[in-house]
Parts: structure tokens; C-alpha cells; sequence
């Protein structure tokens, strides 16, 4: 079956009914879906299209959660979003907030309802238990291998200058996150006021 994307087209051997169902749509909105966005013409199966429309769903929450940011923080703290460290890696960092404290490296997520933590491995919460494990790395990992990648491109002195990783949650509600290996907050406003009350060193546990 092929979809028509505008000018791209991308072409599948499955049914629309999987294809809502992988991307997690009913099927007429997935049908919507497919006739409306403008997706890359990439010989894409289903799965490479839902991992794609999460990378384009990532960057545009880390775009308002920095609107958020520049909005309700004082002057002295820069926003920057999609950075690409110098080690080479072709994954880009979503978010970095420099300020008088130090170095907030952030990792936002998008995630609703309850969500814990195990040993930096990231579930849903459900009413009779946990639920399905996220897809994709973990959290709070990406959050702390990400504030090494930019601590490595600081060229001064790296150790007067703090660099915490965090990971923050726009719509969830934290449940859990005693063995998580990075800070965990809810919301956008909790991370407003950890810039605000930064520690002087950086922690490496979570709230």
C-alpha cells in the first residue's frame, strides 16, 4: 500500500490497521496522519517510521520545553538546544542551560501518567503494576552520558565548573526514581527552580 505524503510517498507491505497500531493511532487518524505530515520520501518500514516521528516528537519538546526555560529565567542563563558535542557521536544533546550555578544538561521527556525507576531502567506505572518498559535508551543514562560529553568540551577549568545531568518530565507523574542514576523532576517549573537553587556540586541522585 502507498500513503501519499505531499510531494513524498513512502510505501508499505503492511496494512494501515498495523501501521495505527505501531504508531499508537486509531486507524482513521493514522490515515489523517499519513495523508497531512510531511515525512522524508525514506524507503521506511513501520518501525523505522515510528522511530523517526519520536526523534521529531523529542526535538520539538525539547524546543518548547527552552521556550519554557528563556521565558521564566533571569537574565545570566543561556538556553541551548540541539547541541552537538565534539566526540564525534551523531546524537545530538536536547538541551543545555548555562548559568551563574554551572551546567544543567537536561533530558526531557514527553511521557504521561506514572512512570519509576529501577536501576536506570525506566517503566510505566499501572494500576495493578508496572508496566511495559520504555522504548529506547534509558533517561537517565542518555542524561549522564550526555553531561560527560559536554563536561569534555569544557575547555576551562572542568573542575570548578558543575555539570549535572537531569531528566525532566513534562506531563508524568514520578512515582519512583530512588535508583535512578541522574536527578528526575516533574514538570517544567521544578527545573526553573533547581537552576535557580543549583547545588555547588553535582548530584548524582535522584529526587
Amino acid at each position: 500500500m502507498a500513503l501519499g505524503l505531499g510531494a513524498a510517498t513512502i510505501s508499505y507491505a503492511l496494512s494501515l490497521d498495523v501501521a495505527a497500531r505501531s504508531l499508537g493511532f486509531e486507524r482513521r487518524f493514522a490515515e489523517i496522519f499519513f495523508a497531512l505530515v510531511p515525512i522524508p520520501p525514506l524507503a521506511l518500514g513501520v518501525h523505522g517510521l515510528a522511530l523517526a516521528l519520536r526523534l521529531r516528537a523529542a526535538s520539538a519538546l525539547a524546543d518548547r520545553s527552552a521556550a519554557y526555560l528563556s521565558e521564566h529565567l533571569p537574565e545570566g542563563y543561556v538556553v541551548v538546544t540541539h547541541y552537538a558535542p565534539r566526540d564525534g557521536a551523531d546524537v545530538e544533546v536536547p538541551m543545555v542551560v548555562i548559568g551563574p550555578p554551572g551546567v544543567l544538561v537536561i533530558e526531557p521527556r514527553g511521557e504521561a501518567g506514572d512512570v519509576l525507576c529501577y536501576d536506570d531502567h525506566w517503566y510505566r506505572k499501572h494500576k495493578y503494576g508496572v508496566g511495559r518498559r520504555f522504548d529506547g535508551p534509558s533517561p537517565s543514562q542518555r542524561a549522564r552520558w550526555n553531561a560527560a560529553r559536554v563536561r569534555g568540551d569544557i575547555s576551562a577549568d572542568r573542575s570548578h565548573i558543575p555539570v549535572e545531568g537531569v531528566v525532566v518530565f513534562t506531563s508524568a507523574h514520578i512515582a519512583d526514581v530512588s535508583r535512578s542514576s541522574v536527578a528526575a523532576l516533574e514538570g517544567m517549573p521544578a527545573i526553573v527552580e533547581r537552576l535557580l537553587h543549583m547545588p555547588t556540586d553535582p548530584v548524582r541522585v535522584a529526587v
